[in-house]
């Protein structure tokens, strides 16, 4: 019974890790893809499609703690795991 015990607690601990923090993908004009290792404050990863008629369609993509509405010709969408704006 001891040994059981003592096994949860090791795969708790394992998988318990008090440092994680979100890793999105991130992207923009200098190339994609890239893993970003978000702040422990930035819980959401994004993904942004600007369409703009002179350079057509920019993407970029991050980390980010709040929503933003989009703005003209914008299409915005957010995720909360790992990897998850690709």
């Amino acid at each position: 019974m001891k040994t059981l015990l003592l096994a949860l607690v090791v795969v708790a601990f394992v998988f318990l890790d008090s440092g994680y923090t979100l890793i999105c993908q991130s992207c923009d004009e200098q190339g994609c893809p890239r893993d970003e290792h978000c702040s422990e404050e930035q819980n959401l990863c994004f993904e942004r499609w600007n369409k703009n008629d002179m350079f057509g369609t920019n993407i970029v993509r991050g980390c980010t703690d709040t929503y933003a509405a989009p703005g003209e010709n914008e299409k915005v969408t957010y995720c909360a795991f790992d990897r998850c704006n690709w």
